[in-house]
């Protein structure tokens, strides 16, 4: 979920106990979570798979628009790009080859073995947002396509965490009112060699 603004709306209060004559009102406000300024392509170079009567799934994320993939299912074809990290999605752009478009375009994604999410997809099937959702799959199934329609490539938009990011906002959150420990562990954290 993105959020840009928060409000705190106070109505109704409280006097001072000790006859102040001041109303009661917000000492501290934390709002916790990760920063994602900057979207990037977070697809390109991913492992991809695709049902078996495909044409290369590699091609669809070669960032090569003279490379395609078509997908000679009966009826339909799909595909999955693992994104070997957890990412906030903000969409998921299609590049067609030519005008022929599918029927139908389902897009689905999930974070590890957890449940899947469908973001709602329409015509023309170019560009379906995922509101920043988090995500380490994203999988594509197209329906009613003709023997024209092929893709030239996918760009998911997002930003990708590191495990070590994860593990960071989590401490944050658990231990805000323990600084030192906080911060000492986030600088442990930090120092630790680890690959995604």
């Amino acid at each position: 979920m993105k959020t840009t603004k928060i409000k705190v709306d106070m109505r109704k209060g409280m006097l001072d106990y000790w006859g102040k004559n001041v109303y009661f009102g917000i000492r501290t406000l934390n709002v916790l979570g990760l920063p994602h300024d900057v979207l990037e392509d977070v697809s390109t170079g991913k492992p991809v798979t695709a049902d078996k009567y495909s044409t290369d799934p590699a091609s669809l994320v070669d960032a090569d628009n003279s490379t395609f993939w078509i997908g000679f299912g009966s009826n339909s074809s799909w595909f999955e790009i693992d994104l070997k990290k957890i990412c906030a999605l903000d969409s998921i752009e299609m590049i067609w080859d030519g005008e022929e478009r599918p029927e139908n375009v389902k897009v689905t994604y999930k974070t590890g073995s957890g449940m899947e999410t469908e973001a709602p997809t329409k015509e023309p099937f170019d560009k379906v947002s995922l509101d920043m959702d988090s995500a380490s799959k994203l999988r594509v199934e197209i329906e009613g396509s003709g023997p024209g329609t092929a893709l030239k490539g996918v760009t998911a938009c997002g930003v990708a965490y590191s495990g070590k990011d994860i593990i960071k906002l989590k401490i944050g959150h658990a231990l805000d009112d323990h600084f030192f420990v906080k911060r000492d562990l986030i600088k442990a954290i930090d120092s630790m060699e680890y690959e995604d």
